[in-house]
């Protein structure tokens, strides 16, 4: 692999005859004393391990940047240019957002860079980024569906990099902004899959006789109180400090996870959820499928994170966690079109299927407003069918 590619890329020879790579932070530049990532295990297929490097580089160069020891990246015109000015530039919103934001928006730059990244901005027309969306969206293999959201992020992506070279005062940029205003792309159609009751308790059930109770604590905390994945499993990101408190594993510290003393002797669970600060409050006392799950975890290991890995006894990362989540699910027959992140909306469908009131589904979901609650709230033949016997109910009664 060309290191211009994999910036900082160091492999290593492993007795069982696979290689280790490193991203290693000395290999980027000289001045990394006090950087807290020293070297870094990276792990996927080559494209994987690139992305991953460029994104470890961008993270030093702009820490690097910050206290006036690296060089600013240059434009030169290119798409391409201006994306690394995006993720390298100190000032630049990349670094506002979340590192689990920040992976999904370097999905789509690496497509960006890869596929029209070379092109010069001066000479990009509309008709260009039009055929730039058909292109993304080409099914990944014959017979495959068309991959409209790969092209609709993509999209997304470059109108904010464009956007960002307007604060840059990069001219061809205040042109493509205008051109970009006039133009439409289909939106994806949102998610319609959702987790029954029957699908939470079979995985449940199969990853307790496994020996993964954790991975049936955190289903059942997702679907019975409706909270987000990362509100329940956490997520790891590059640590700036590593002397700052929390649980800070080879450079990462973990945050936003559940946490037992998030939960009272009483079982009331507060917690300020991730998305949107607000705060969740739920009477898990209420869920007797979830309180036996939660039972089964002794008294003395009750502190810190509430799911953590039977392997490691650190919180999970995310990408294991979907892993072993879907070999659980797949060994209960659960659809591939069925992801673990469909509890939420399966725990609210639930309600709704119920008769629960969507004021109260909202609370429950601790959502801003009625309106994203119907979207998680899936249609179902429950509600048709209910529908139905009222109306005719209704027509008895004329």
């Amino acid at each position: 692999m060309r290191m211009t590619k994999a910036p900082g890329l160091k492999s290593r020879p492993r007795n069982d005859g696979t290689t280790a790579h490193y991203w290693v932070a000395s290999a980027v530049a000289k001045n990394t004393e006090g950087y807290p990532l020293k070297t870094v295990r990276v792990h996927g297929t080559d494209d994987e391990v690139a992305a991953r490097c460029r994104v470890l580089t961008a993270e030093l160069k702009e820490w690097l940047t910050k206290r006036g020891k690296g060089t600013r990246p240059t434009y030169d015109g290119t798409l391409r240019s201006l994306i690394r000015l995006y993720q390298q530039t100190a000032e630049s919103s990349y670094f506002e957002v979340k590192s689990n934001t920040r992976s999904m928006y370097d999905e789509s730059l690496r497509l960006l860079e890869t596929s029209v990244g070379a092109r010069r901005l001066e000479k990009v027309t509309g008709i260009d980024i039009r055929r730039w969306h058909s292109k993304f969206k080409e099914p990944a293999a014959d017979g495959k569906t068309e991959r409209h959201r790969r092209a609709y992020k993509a999209i997304q992506l470059l109108r904010i990099v464009i956007g960002f070279g307007v604060v840059m005062n990069i001219a061809e940029c205040f042109r493509l902004k205008t051109v970009m205003e006039e133009m439409r792309f289909h939106v994806p159609r949102g998610r319609t899959a959702a987790i029954s009751f029957e699908q939470t308790k079979a995985i449940c059930e199969l990853a307790i006789s496994k020996g993964r109770l954790s991975i049936a604590l955190a289903q059942a905390l997702q679907f019975e109180l409706t909270l987000r994945q990362i509100d329940v499993i956490g997520r790891w990101e590059d640590a700036e400090e590593i002397g700052t408190g929390g649980i800070v594993y080879r450079g990462q510290r973990w945050r936003d996870g559940l946490l037992w003393s998030d939960i009272d002797d009483k079982g009331v669970l507060v917690k300020t959820t991730s998305k949107t600060g607000k705060v969740a409050e739920h009477d898990t006392m209420q869920y007797p499928f979830l309180r036996a799950i939660m039972d089964l975890v002794p008294i003395g290991q009750r502190f810190g994170p509430v799911v953590k890995s039977e392997t490691t006894g650190l919180p999970y990362q995310q990408r294991y966690f979907i892993k072993m989540w879907r070999t659980l699910a797949d060994a209960c027959g659960v659809s591939k079109d069925v992801w673990n992140r469909d509890s939420r909306a399966g725990g609210i469908t639930e309600g709704g299927d119920a008769g629960a009131d969507i004021e109260m589904l909202r609370h429950h979901a601790n959502h801003d407003n009625i309106a994203t609650t119907q979207r998680y709230n899936r249609k179902t033949l429950e509600k048709t069918s209910n529908v139905a016997r009222l109306r005719v109910a209704h027509r008895k009664e004329k």
